[in-house]
């Protein structure tokens, strides 16, 4: 069976690097920041939401793909 994996990236508005620094035994609470230049990225928990939300979009994109041309097959 193929993997499909989604890479969920995002790049610093300040220096571009994309590594996180979190701390030790984080929870959704604690505040992401750039392992560089020190941005507050906000919470991680928001941080996992917003790559959800793009990962599901992507899922969405390739059941599209996947089905199209079928007849008689509809994705909404």
């Amino acid at each position: 069976m193929a993997e499909d994996t989604i890479d969920v990236t995002f790049t610093c508005s300040k220096c571009g690097p994309t590594k996180i620094e979190l701390p030790d035994d984080y929870t959704d609470d604690d505040h992401a920041k750039c392992k560089s230049c020190g941005a507050d990225f906000g919470p991680y928990g928001d941080i996992k939401k917003r790559a959800m939300k793009h990962a599901k979009a992507e899922v969405d994109k390739m059941l599209k793909g996947a089905f199209k041309g079928l007849k008689g097959w509809k994705v909404k």
